[in-house]
């Protein structure tokens, strides 16, 4: 069994939306001054590789701690949708795998932009997906969509509301795409935030042999 991290690094100080907490990871004591090392952390529920809760846009949605576990975990399918910047992803590019977009499926599509992380186009031009993708997925009755990009699209309100009113788990920023297969076990838990709307996620990929 191999395990490929999924997962961007936390780094004090990196890039967020505009309109979200900044991150902060700084020292708060160590061996020295508390006789161990310990840091204080001040995050956004969506910094990172992250997942969103139903709660994020819909008030009447499932919180983090009302989401099963089985939502987080299980067997995944990366679709290979190659986007430059600005470049939108309609029906057209999921239609070619449509055999995989079955009830309770987890479908990660990788567009290449995970390369940009760290850069002032992260959140800038990634490619969107559009709304009326979003409409076929969730008329797909997938349970979680993964992808490479910080959000799903420019649309964002309207993205969300589509696939969060499914109760399509949306996975965010996901890192190494291109080191794993097309199929692996996904898993990707969120902190035990009681009554919120996202966490940031450890995300791995476990790949047989």
């Amino acid at each position: 069994m191999k395990l490929v991290d999924l997962s961007h690094p936390l780094i004090h100080g990196q890039q967020t939306f505009p309109s979200d907490p900044k991150l902060s990871i700084v020292p708060h004591g160590t061996t020295r001054t508390l006789k161990y090392n310990i840091t204080q952390i001040v995050i956004g529920s969506h910094q990172g590789t992250h997942l969103d809760a139903m709660y994020h846009f819909l008030d009447d949605g499932k919180t983090i701690d009302q989401m099963p576990l089985e939502w987080f975990y299980g067997p995944a399918h990366v679709l290979r949708i190659p986007k430059e910047a600005g470049e939108e992803i309609g029906p057209e590019d999921f239609r070619p795998y449509e055999h995989l977009l079955v009830p309770e499926a987890k479908i990660i599509y990788e567009t290449g932009w995970h390369r940009r992380f760290g850069q002032d186009i992260f959140f800038e031009q990634f490619p969107s997906l559009t709304q009326d993708a979003a409409r076929y997925l969730a008329g797909r009755g997938i349970r979680m969509l993964g992808m490479d990009t910080p959000t799903p699209g420019n649309d964002w309100y309207e993205v969300h509301h589509i696939l969060l009113g499914k109760e399509i788990v949306i996975v965010e920023s996901l890192a190494n795409l291109d080191q794993v297969p097309d199929q692996f076990t996904f898993m990707g838990f969120p902190l035990l935030l009681k009554g919120r709307d996202g966490s940031p996620i450890r995300a791995v990929a476990q790949i047989p042999g």
